[in-house]
């Protein structure tokens, strides 16, 4: 016999309220409380520091001064550490006590050495930042206990302790910016929840880390509905396509924003790798995203990869320097610190990055500069020496807006002597003129048509590629770091390279006009496929297009680069028993060439289960017949037979 089930009073009252939640209100989201960080790295803290209480010169302050200097404390270069759930203050101190007879300072006891104070940070309701003194430690200038300076200590340290403990960092500025930022990224359909969350924020626990002091900002967001996550992201019509392109392009343009920024810092070689590896991955991504998942949520999930890779080296740089703008950098790390946080929380808060929100938090670390994040396609000089490429590549040829140019009758047959040296070849090509003109003249189109190659002029075409891939890529090793020992098989990569990527073509002609070779998606120009979109700020795209030079000059430096500063360094890092042989080493090369860095690894695991992808396979035979001297087979890539 089943015993009767017996529900007590309040269970009962308890379900009874939960169900008509329910069904009153099915839509309704309950809220739950988080903490969004503020997060104050050490080398930030001191410079913030120093600008509101070591303002004398040479980061000093002046705490006691009496009688023309009988009595004196100067503390100065303060920083800052952790120690157990404490902050420890440690600053520079010199003290002098005597006693002032008749305008004269007699017995006079002077000392210098080091304080340390025990701090416990804590922040009030107004967002002011204070630290409590719970014990000092004093030393030496050889940073040992200090012994003699104990009478004076327990004199004047009522003064140090007054002084350093009155020191406040106002956190409301960066608060507000963090709310000014927030509102634009939550759609207008959601503008209520978005207020909700503003004017909730309160603050939470101060903690300390090994490397900062961490404010939590407490706010109330609604419950997230687990039900939408693990399901396929919706993905865009063909209509809004325009739309997804606009955003990411805005994306971009603060991306290189935000890495000029670090244009007056002196970079580690591991800095400039992981602000060269953030900007080469977003944009491959983004390549594959337009054919493969144009998801609107793209451009959110970019800016979280993004930032939780550059953060370390932004935090680094720009925060030890207290004659900047601090609080702007804090309040820049804040909301960038704080979307990181909301995307954690799940895609149903709907937020996503606007345009005003990106200028808001570029505009934070521009120096009080207008910014508009114009996506240009032109050269950033600031860039290429941030990535450690350098000047900007030398212009040697013509440039103009248009897609197509007009060749005149028969410009572009070329004589056939029998007689012409490669010596002939190679002054030909080098004494051509410099052209600044935008619009092309006729020296222009002659230039261009000596580039299109036919049937009659295939011999005298390809010696002259040759002899340009063979120049060019001799610049790329004489400015580059790549080991001498790799210095043939570069070669021959960036033949292979060029003779998959276009059949050695920069131009093609039909019906009397000329245009510069393109990918079929759209981003890819000339004789080495440059992608405009990846290398954009790197190289310039009219000159990609129309520059044959040019564009070889810059697909044998990015060759370069995923030749020494990616395929080599990996490897290195791999430490692998068995080398890894010529062959496998320039197919590693042409796929990053032609996928991203990202393809380094993904194309070392095909090649162990021998899955190669088509690229993979079309590139090796053309390294094959580039290694065996097979330049017969030109013709089958040109002209099918």
């Amino acid at each position: 016999m089943k015993r009767p089930i017996k529900v007590k009073p309040g269970h009962f009252l308890c379900g009874l309220v939960l169900l008509m939640s329910v069904l009153l209100f099915p839509g309704h989201a309950f809220s739950e409380t988080i903490s969004l960080p503020i997060s104050i790295d050490y080398p930030l803290l001191r410079s913030l520091v120093v600008q509101t209480a070591f303002t004398d010169t040479g980061q000093s302050a002046v705490l006691l001064d009496e009688n023309n200097g009988c009595r004196k404390i100067i503390v100065s270069e303060p920083t800052f550490a952790q120690k157990d759930s404490y902050v420890v203050f440690k600053t520079k101190i010199q003290m002098r006590i005597g006693m002032h007879v008749f305008g004269s300072c007699r017995m006079s006891v002077q000392w210098e050495g080091y304080l340390d104070l025990i701090q416990k940070p804590r922040i009030d309701k107004r967002w002011m930042l204070t630290f409590d003194t719970v014990d000092s430690m004093i030393y030496d200038k050889s940073h040992k206990p200090a012994k003699i300076a104990g009478i004076i200590w327990e004199y004047l340290k009522g003064s140090v302790y007054d002084y350093l403990n009155s020191i406040t960092i106002n956190h409301a500025p960066p608060v507000t910016e963090l709310k000014s930022f927030l509102r634009p990224i939550f759609p207008p359909d959601l503008q209520a929840r978005a207020e909700q969350m503003i004017s909730s924020m309160r603050p939470g626990e101060v903690k300390t880390t090994p490397n900062a002091v961490r404010v939590g900002i407490l706010t109330e967001v609604d419950e997230i509905d687990e039900s939408g996550r693990g399901r396929e992201p919706e993905q865009i019509t063909e209509r809004e396509l325009a739309r997804f392109i606009e955003r990411w392009e805005i994306w971009d343009a603060y991306l290189v924003h935000t890495i000029a920024s670090l244009s007056k810092e002196p970079l580690t070689p591991e800095d400039r790798q992981i602000v060269l590896d953030v900007l080469l991955d977003t944009r491959h991504e983004f390549i594959t995203a337009l054919s493969e998942n144009r998801n609107m949520d793209f451009v959110r999930g970019q800016f979280v990869t993004a930032w939780e890779h550059m953060s370390p080296v932004f935090r680094s740089h720009l925060g030890d320097d207290p004659s900047r703008s601090i609080l702007s950098y804090l309040a820049f790390f804040t909301a960038a610190d704080a979307l990181i946080a909301l995307d954690r929380i799940g895609p149903t808060l709907g937020i996503e990055i606007s345009r005003n929100g990106l200028i808001r938090l570029a505009r934070l670390i521009g120096d009080g500069e207008s910014v508009m994040l114009a996506y240009r396609p032109g050269v950033n000089a600031k860039l290429r020496e941030i990535l450690g490429l350098g000047a900007p590549l030398p212009i040697s040829g013509p440039a103009f807006d248009g897609e197509e140019m007009k060749i005149g009758p028969g410009s572009t047959r070329q004589k056939t002597d029998g007689n012409c040296r490669p010596l002939q070849t190679i002054f030909r090509f080098f004494s051509q003129p410099v052209w600044a003109a935008q619009n092309a003249t006729g020296t222009d189109r002659h230039s261009i048509a000596e580039w299109i190659v036919q049937e009659n002029n295939l011999d005298q075409y390809m010696e002259r590629i040759k002899t340009l891939l063979m120049e060019t890529s001799g610049q790329a090793l004489r400015k580059g770091n790549l080991p001498e020992n790799y210095h043939d098989l570069y070669r021959l990569i960036v033949m292979s390279t060029a003779w998959q990527e276009s059949c050695f073509r920069q131009f093609k002609e039909k019906n009397g006009k000329v245009t510069y070779l393109r990918s079929y998606n759209g981003t890819s120009v000339g004789l080495m496929q440059i992608n405009e979109r990846v290398w954009r700020g790197i190289y310039d795209s009219n000159h990609l297009r129309w520059d044959i030079l040019y564009n070889a000059q810059a697909g044998c430096e990015i060759i370069d680069i995923y030749f020494s500063r990616y395929a080599l360094r990996k490897i290195k890092k791999m430490a692998l028993e068995t080398p890894v042989d010529d062959a496998t080493l320039a197919k590693a090369v042409y796929a990053m060439y032609n996928g991203g860095p990202g393809q380094f690894h993904k194309f070392l695991k095909r090649n162990r289960r021998k899955t190669f992808h088509l690229s993979d396979a079309l590139f090796f035979e053309k390294y094959t017949w580039v290694y065996n001297d097979q330049w017969e087979m030109i013709r089958q890539c040109l002209f099918g037979r």
